[in-house]
This record gives structure tokens, C-alpha cells and sequence, in this order.
């Protein structure tokens, strides 16, 4: 008999953290709750015992974006501090999502012309800071992770966001790696490199898979 046994980072609700409602920077009326990933050994892929807590972060019960929790000492702040927090965020955010969907497209030498029109899409929702995601683009395009330029934009982007925002980064850019249907296993490396260089433990690659899965339904639908 084959014991199946691993590691997988799950996300929980903080039941004793109070709600903070209606403080969602980014809809204004979505109500902020504190969750956190945690990982649990599994059996038969089922989780059997809690180990140690990757991340706490926020998020908003409306628009689903999530917050490093540090949100919630900003939220005290004047409206500018909140303003310029938010942009920042969302600055960063952007960069190394672009980086990271170039990269991916990138890795295997053929740079097809879906995946340069998703990361254009990607770019366009991006309209102010538009011609320096094309900069990035083409940068990595064309010296991929020369000087660690991708993997560093991912380590900015872990000091100002949550765990959970890293992974909408790495799921929104993993589904260029879907358009042939399958991961190999050059992409896992690469995508559990990633992982690593956020700070984040490479076993939470089947939480990543599943939010990849989510967001290929959403794209179909």
C-alpha cells in the first residue's frame, strides 16, 4: 500500500480579529477581514496537522483584493498617506506582475503572439503607468532575468503586499504557461523558484496550482 503524504498551505479566517468594514482602499465599500495561510501536513492528500503560519493579510469580502496587514495601522492615516499607500502598492504590484508574465512567456525561447497580447492586456488596466510596464516588457523580453531584475521585482513586491497578493501575481502570469494545456517541469522549477524568491515556502506551489485552475475556469467562462 503507497502512504501519499505532503505539505499544502491552506487560507483561514482570524475569528477573533474584528472586521473592518467598509475600508477596502480599492472599492471603498468592502469590508476587510484577516485570514491567514497556514500549512498543514497531509495525508492522502487530506490535511491532517497544522504546522506553521506563512502569512496573515486582509481581505475584502468584495472585491477579493488582500492587504499586507499593516493596512490596518494606514487606514488610521490621513486620506494622502492612504492615497500614496495605495498607489505604491499598486505600483509594485503591476511591475512584477508584468516582469513575471514576460518571464514565463519567455522561458522557452518562444515568445508567442497570444502571450504578448495577455501581458498587454494585463498592461492596459495599468493606464498611468502604462509605458514603463512596456519598458519592463521589453526589457525582459529581452534579457529575461538578467541581473535578477524579475526575481528582485518579486522581492519588492513581498515587503510591501500580502502572501495572497503574491499569488495572484504568479497565478494571473502562470496562465500564459496553460495555453498548451500543460506545466512541464521546467515551468514547477520555475514557478517554485518564484515562490522562493517571495519569501514563501516552495510546497505552497499546489495553493498556487489551485488558484491557476480557478483563474483558467474564470478565463473560459
Amino acid at each position: 500500500m503507497f502512504i501519499i503524504f505532503g505539505t499544502r498551505g491552506i487560507k483561514h479566517t482570524v475569528s477573533e480579529s474584528p472586521v473592518l468594514n467598509n475600508s477596502c482602499p480599492n472599492c471603498d465599500n468592502g469590508n476587510l477581514v484577516n485570514k491567514l495561510y497556514r500549512r498543514w501536513f497531509t495525508l492522502f492528500f487530506i490535511p491532517v496537522i497544522p504546522l506553521d503560519v506563512v502569512d496573515r493579510f486582509y481581505e475584502c469580502t468584495n472585491c477579493k483584493s488582500a492587504y499586507n496587514e499593516k493596512i490596518k495601522d494606514i487606514l488610521g492615516q490621513s486620506q494622502s498617506i492612504q492615497d500614496n499607500a495605495q498607489h505604491q502598492s499598486r505600483y509594485v504590484y503591476a511591475k512584477a506582475l508584468i516582469a513575471t508574465m514576460t518571464h514565463m512567456s519567455v522561458i522557452d525561447n518562444d515568445f508567442a503572439a497570444e502571450e504578448e497580447r495577455e501581458i498587454k492586456d494585463a498592461i492596459e488596466q495599468f493606464d498611468d503607468i502604462k509605458a514603463e510596464l512596456i519598458e519592463i516588457m521589453e526589457r525582459v523580453k529581452r534579457d529575461q532575468n538578467k541581473d535578477n531584475f524579475v526575481f528582485n521585482l518579486l522581492n519588492e513586491a513581498r515587503t510591501e503586499l500580502s502572501a495572497e497578493a503574491i499569488m495572484n501575481i504568479l497565478a494571473q502570469a502562470g496562465v500564459v504557461l496553460l495555453a498548451d494545456g500543460v506545466i512541464d517541469k521546467a515551468e514547477e522549477a520555475l514557478m517554485k523558484e518564484y515562490l522562493i524568491a517571495c519569501g514563501l515556502p516552495k510546497d505552497m506551489y499546489k495553493t498556487l496550482i489551485d488558484k491557476l485552475q480557478v483563474k483558467e475556469i474564470q478565463e473560459v467562462n
